[in-house]
């Protein structure tokens, strides 16, 4: 019965991806980036209700900002190999809608890299957590 409800909840999949960081002689901190794995989710931009897009805008310096709310019923700062992470070391990315398209991308080969601004759980009416509230905008470096 879940399963199916879950389907509805969640029709798309993403993939996320931890930091593993090292530091060079000369202090600086380099993060690594992996494919830990595909979660089922649901995603939209923020503000879906208007018909403007508000991914442009014109300011001395063009920024090209695309913020989504994204939802997901497993915990993402807990790697499948049970390590936590930091918000700011997980990235989002190719997120699929349920037929396998890329929904968010650069251009056909490269779909787009969100990185996380806030996680916020969702309560069920029991007060158990039932999912994730994921705050994510468009990541400024697109390489992984």
């Amino acid at each position: 019965m879940f399963n199916g409800i879950n389907n509805l909840f969640y029709p798309m999949t993403a993939d996320i991806y931890y930091a593993t960081q090292t530091q060079n002689d000369f202090g600086e901190i380099t993060s690594t980036w992996y494919k830990d794995r595909t979660v089922s989710c649901s995603a939209i931009k923020q503000n879906p209700n208007s018909r403007t897009p508000t991914f442009v805008s014109p300011t001395t310096n063009l920024e090209y900002d695309i913020v989504i709310n994204f939802r997901t019923n497993e915990d993402v700062q807990v790697s499948s190999e049970n390590e936590d992470y930091k918000v700011t070391n997980i990235l989002i990315t190719n997120i699929q809608d349920a037929s396998g398209t890329v929904i968010w991308k650069e251009d056909r080969d490269n779909p787009t890299v969100f990185e996380i601004r806030a996680i916020e759980p969702m309560m069920n009416i029991s007060s158990n957590i039932m999912g994730y509230r994921i705050h994510c905008v468009r990541r400024e470096t697109q390489v992984l």
